[in-house]
Formats: structure tokens, C-alpha cells, sequence
């Protein structure tokens, strides 16, 4: 009986240690197709910012081109140099305001998946934090502020001071107002919110393309 018991015991003390490892074994595999899918995520997601950054690159890029035209428009008319055909659309180089755009979609769903702490590289983490919450927010509010400015002082001054027809401006109209200093200074104004505005878009594009090689070579690595 004695041997029995001591067999049995030993039986039971093996199996119990089979069914621990056999445990361990499955515990192993699915960390290891969680950490694989982690990573597959985490592949995806970079490469989605990637192409966003892309998408923000060429759209800050048209606005470059964009504004440096109104820009080139105000200097022909505060310097006296403004053809009649300026003068008859002379609301279009100042009255428009900035685009509003979300730049950090990809971004923002990175951060709520708590993807961010998944990435090895801390020099890269720090670099993509300090372009989606700092350069991009600072155009974002600049935006914004802009926004407001117009709102309030630009567009009252439109509908009081400049007659419409046709979508066009009467030359002579158009010839008077620049006689009144009000007009002169929100032109000024606007000249010079429109190069702060070209000076954080040739800034941010420089930035997410740096940024853009970055992630790039991290993916290419990893892969």
C-alpha cells in the first residue's frame, strides 16, 4: 500500500507539473501573438503617418504658393503699382482666411491606442511629440486667431465699405479706398500675417519631412 500511495503520489505530482507547463507553454505563445500583433499594429499605424505627413506636406506646400500670391498682390498695391484688373478683385488678396485642416488624425489614434510607448527608438517617440503637439499646434492657433481677426474687422469692413457686382470691384472704387488709412493698414495687416503664416508652413514642412525619414527608417529597420 505503501508503494502504492508513493507511486500514485508521484503520478500525481508529475501530472501536476505537466499541466504547469503545458499552462506556461500556452501563456508563452499568446504573449508572443500579442506582442507579434502589437507590432504588426504599430507597423500599420507608422505607416499611416507616413502618408499623413506626406498629405500635410503637399497641403502646406499649396498654401505657400497660395498665400505668396496674395502677398505678391498686396506689395503691387501698397506700392502704387496695381493693374486695374487687381483692383476689380482686390478682396481676394486680403479678405480670404487661413484653411482650417486636421493634421494629426493618424497621430491622435496612435496616442489613444497607446502606441507611442511600443515604439523602442525614445529619440523618434520625442520627435513626433514635438511636431504633432507643438509645431502643428502652433499653426493650428495661429489659425485660429486669424479666424477671429478677419470676423471682426475685415469682413464689417467689407460689407460696409466695398460694393460687389458680378463678384468684381469697381477699379474706382477700389482706387478710393486706398486714400483712406483704415483700409491701408488692414491690407499692411494681412501682408504681414500672410508671411508669419508662409514662415510656420515652411517651417512645419521642413519639420515633417524630417520627421517623414525618421519614422521611414525606423519602420525599415524593424522590418
Amino acid at each position: 500500500m505503501e508503494n502504492k500511495t508513493g507511486k500514485y503520489f508521484k503520478y500525481a505530482i508529475g501530472e501536476i507539473f505537466l499541466v504547469i507547463i503545458g499552462i506556461l507553454i500556452a501563456l508563452q505563445i499568446n504573449i508572443w501573438n500579442e506582442n507579434r500583433k502589437n507590432k504588426l499594429d504599430l507597423n500599420n499605424s507608422l505607416h499611416a503617418m507616413v502618408n499623413e505627413l506626406s498629405d500635410n506636406i503637399q497641403y502646406m506646400s499649396i498654401e505657400k504658393d497660395n498665400f505668396q500670391f496674395r502677398i505678391d498682390g498686396l506689395k503691387r498695391i501698397l506700392n502704387d503699382s496695381v493693374s486695374e484688373e487687381d483692383l476689380k478683385i482686390i478682396p481676394n488678396f486680403f479678405a480670404l482666411d487661413f484653411k482650417s485642416k486636421s493634421f494629426s488624425k493618424v497621430f491622435e489614434l496612435i496616442k489613444g491606442n497607446k502606441q507611442l510607448q511600443l515604439i523602442e527608438d525614445k529619440d523618434l517617440i520625442k520627435k513626433i511629440n514635438q511636431f504633432y503637439e507643438y509645431a502643428l499646434r502652433d499653426m493650428e492657433v495661429y489659425t485660429k486667431w486669424h479666424a477671429g481677426f478677419v470676423s471682426d474687422n475685415i469682413d464689417p469692413y467689407i460689407l460696409e465699405n466695398i460694393p460687389i457686382e458680378n463678384d468684381l470691384v469697381n477699379p474706382n472704387v477700389a482706387k478710393a479706398l486706398l486714400t483712406q488709412v483704415k483700409f491701408k493698414n488692414i491690407l499692411s495687416y494681412q501682408k504681414i500675417f500672410y508671411q508669419d503664416y508662409i514662415d510656420l508652413n515652411t517651417n512645419n514642412i521642413n519639420e515633417a519631412e524630417l520627421l517623414k525619414r525618421a519614422v521611414d527608417l525606423y519602420i525599415k529597420d524593424k522590418n
